[in-house]
């Protein structure tokens, strides 16, 4: 059972953006968060011309219905504040010390930032294919709903699938937090792994456990010692990867899409500093002076992808595609 620092147990609040999410895993993520301490504020929010089946089974999970009524095309906009405005009193006026945000809207970014900067733990949910890497990078641990339902018998482990992915992520979680002998105990290193990522996790590669997840892996060496923890390092071919690596197509396709949909919020010109926070957030850095880039020209310059498509101009980017309407 986990405890806050003054011994007692965590108070947690779910706070459910259905406008975008479905109730059908979400008794599934309520047993995941049950070691994480007590639910105590379960509410949903969105406009409320319930039918009986949907009613019913809010009351079944025991979720209180935050009832909202559309009067204009802003419907779904009210659900998204009134959500953030109850996170925020209850930041102020309550002993809540973690929020699960579930929703796959990336404008809750700055609701996150907001209660981490708080001193508060922030977990995410929603749909995998529908969750913004920017919101998903922006939360403690994000848990995606896709996980509750049950895979076909004959998956494969996602692991063989995405080995590259799951390679560099376990590389740079073990160079983060290993010793001086170059080692880290398990328990450390998911911890890691988690804030590099915080989508991660093994269930979803296909494994029922971390350990069994570790020995699959072809980079690191796994010892279990006696007693205590299982102690793991990275192989021959591990470090020659870490000498190679450098940041992957994938991750600037990831950048380019989310300074696409917050364009599409901006208007054409997207700001600078907001999109230097997406790419910190993706690039897992707190802010672009911390990363080797250093500025967002530097980010620009360092990546043909992203240099084909945007453009700085003064202190914004612009998409090549909109650079003839200027």
């Amino acid at each position: 059972m986990n405890r806050d620092a003054q011994g007692g147990e965590r108070q947690i609040a779910v706070l459910i953006d259905l406008e975008n999410i479905s109730l059908n895993s979400m008794q599934w993520l309520f047993d995941q968060i049950a070691d994480v301490g007590r639910i105590t504020i379960r509410k949903a929010y969105a406009e409320w011309s319930l039918g009986a089946e949907r009613r019913d089974k809010l009351l079944e999970l025991g979720i209180e219905a935050v009832p909202l009524v559309r009067s204009t095309s802003g419907g779904k906009n009210a659900s998204d504040i009134k959500l953030a405005i109850d996170a925020v009193d209850l930041l102020y006026t309550s002993p809540v010390d973690t929020f699960v945000i579930v929703s796959s809207d990336s404008d809750f970014v700055p609701l996150v930032s907001k209660l981490r900067a708080a001193g508060k733990t922030v977990y995410g949910s929603g749909e995998e294919n529908k969750a913004p890497k920017t919101l998903v990078k922006s939360c403690d641990r994000y848990i995606y709903l896709d996980q509750g339902r049950e895979a076909p018998k004959d998956r494969e482990p996602t692991l063989k699938k995405n080995v590259e992915e799951a390679r560099d992520l376990l590389v740079r979680a073990v160079e983060a937090s290993m010793d001086e002998n170059g080692q880290v105990k398990g328990s450390k290193l998911l911890h890691t792994i988690q804030r590099l990522e915080p989508s991660f996790s093994f269930k979803s590669y296909g494994f029922p456990t971390f350990i069994k997840f570790l020995k699959a892996s072809p980079v690191i060496n796994v010892k279990r010692p006696k007693t205590g923890d299982v102690i793991i390092e990275l192989n021959e071919q591990a470090k020659t990867l870490s000498n190679e690596r450098g940041v992957s197509e994938k991750t600037w396709q990831e950048i380019d899409a989310a300074w696409s949909e917050r364009a599409q919020k901006y208007g054409e010109k997207l700001p600078g500093p907001r999109a230097a926070a997406d790419a910190s957030s993706i690039l897992g850095v707190n802010s672009i002076s911390s990363s080797q880039y250093k500025t967002l020209q530097g980010l620009l310059d360092a990546s043909e992808y992203l240099s084909a498509r945007w453009l700085r101009k003064g202190n914004t980017i612009i998409h090549r595609e909109n650079k003839g309407t200027e």
